[in-house]
């Protein structure tokens, strides 16, 4: 248009005197001007063309190619958009199919797992998670945990999670509705055990953007633990009686001498009392660890603010006999002012236990050293003996159930293979640990940590509730 204007007003123009040169000139500049409209036309025409197939990009929509035109620059420009179209749709592929393998496998998995960000707000939430703690991805996602999640012990892990670079582990009981058995019209609450581990959540440039929390259910395993425990107290409650009624009947036997005159049985009837006190000590340490059991898992366990040195001369008292036998001397290295929340008869039975033990691998002669004192808000009691040692494949099983080192020696030396389990029951219902220390012909040195101001744990028992 504008072309036919400019050509219809050099018609109109009086071109007479105006010298072939100077008309050369303007017909040349008319030619110039039309050759650069028509390709700005091509190039607008094109810009439209690739702004339209760059908006459907960006849209999503990758399929559709840019119909290359234009000039070449234009044109190697929508080529490029072509491409880069192309690189992306098989990057965006899979990413879907990532993200679907990724979803298949939480959905599969039996294990519950939370994910969240910073901010405590739920980015991640399987099938398992939703049978766990009776809620609907659907109502948590997004969401604060403080907000769907109404358990104390959860919420806690969640902020160690967010301030801890190592993995952290906690137990939770959860009080759930379920469909009565008998009556699926009724619902009832029973507890659910959950043991929780938990991490950090990094991104690739390994910066901490949340955090991951794994659940597993225990709850058929606790039932079963309890299910042992109450055979074990059960069994030993009923051994008990027979047992006693065996040795006294021995020890009546042994001492009227009715029967001395008879070739042997004395004999017998000595190991028929022997046996029957090895039965009898045996069935004394699972009733012991059978309390211990209940009393940590009801948290009944009653701690009070008690002199640690009068703990241990009192159980020093009790082992003096035997120490006495071996010439052994019992070093007692402890402030007369120390003091810490405990469970006196429990400790006590707890420092008897080792020290029995630091006499019996003792060589004769040989001091027994207990060293307690406080660092750091804990109580630390260590136990040396300068005996045999024990071998360091042993070490990491030492304090299990019937576990021994020496298992000829021990017996000989009438041990049960519990007590060293019964002082770990002990050191966990106050909340501590005990660990050894140990090099084969120096001897060895067992550690009793425990808190200074420890309270039995409350339980992290707690209805769950869908705000």
């Amino acid at each position: 248009m504008h072309i036919q204007a400019m050509t219809f007003g050099l018609a109109a123009l009086d071109l007479t005197g105006i010298g072939p040169q100077v008309l050369a000139i303007l017909l040349g500049f008319l030619l110039f001007a039309m050759v650069i409209l028509f390709i700005l036309f091509m190039i607008s025409r094109a810009m439209r063309t690739l702004r339209t197939g760059a908006e459907r990009f960006a849209s999503g929509d990758l399929t559709q190619a840019i119909e290359v035109t234009g000039p070449l620059q234009v044109a190697s420009l929508g080529e490029s958009l072509n491409k880069m179209a192309l690189q992306l749709g098989d990057r965006l592929r899979t990413v879907i199919e990532q993200r679907n393998e990724l979803e298949t496998v939480l959905a599969s998995m039996v294990e519950g797992v939370i994910a969240f960000d910073m901010d405590e707000r739920i980015l991640n939430f399987n099938r398992a998670s939703e049978l766990f703690l009776r809620m609907s991805v659907r109502d948590v996602i997004g969401r604060s945990i403080h907000e769907v999640i109404r358990n104390p012990g959860l919420q806690s892990l969640v902020a160690q999670v967010l301030e801890s670079d190592a993995p952290v582990e906690a137990d939770l009981v959860l009080t759930l509705p379920v469909a009565d058995p008998h009556d699926p019209s009724r619902t009832v609450y029973r507890e659910h055990y959950l043991q929780a581990q938990g991490t950090a959540l990094r991104d690739a440039r390994g910066k901490r953007v949340g955090g991951l929390i794994v659940l597993h259910d225990v709850t058929e395993m606790q039932r079963l633990e309890q299910v042992r425990r109450d055979f074990v107290g059960n069994v030993s409650h009923e051994i008990k009686t027979p047992i006693s009624t065996i040795k006294a009947s021995a020890e009546t036997l042994i001492d009227s001498g009715l029967l001395a005159e008879e070739e042997g049985v004395p004999n017998f009837l000595a190991i028929i009392a022997r046996q029957a006190d090895r039965l009898h000590a045996i069935v004394e340490d699972l009733l012991t660890l059978a309390r211990l059991e209940q009393e940590g898992e009801s948290k009944h366990v009653e701690l009070v603010k008690s002199s640690i040195h009068q703990v241990i001369n009192d159980a020093m008292e009790t082992c003096s006999a035997k120490a006495h036998a071996k010439h052994i001397d019992i070093q007692l290295t402890c402030e007369d002012d120390l003091m810490a929340h405990i469970n006196a008869p429990l400790l006590e039975q707890a420092i008897v236990n080792v020290l029995d033990n630091a006499i019996k691998y003792s060589v004769e002669g040989s001091p027994v050293e207990v060293h307690a004192t406080s660092t750091d808000g804990w109580l630390k009691i260590d136990i040396r003996d300068h005996g045999q040692g024990i071998e360091a494949e042993h070490l990491p099983r030492l304090f299990e159930r019937f576990y021994r080192s020496d298992k000829a020696r021990s017996r000989a030396l009438g041990g049960t293979g519990l007590g060293l389990s019964i002082v770990k029951h002990v050191c966990t219902v106050h909340g501590g640990s005990i660990d050894v220390q140990s090099k084969i012909g120096e001897g060895s040195t067992f550690r009793i940590s425990l808190p200074l101001n420890a309270s039995p744990n409350e339980s992290d028992t707690a209805d769950i509730d869908v705000a």
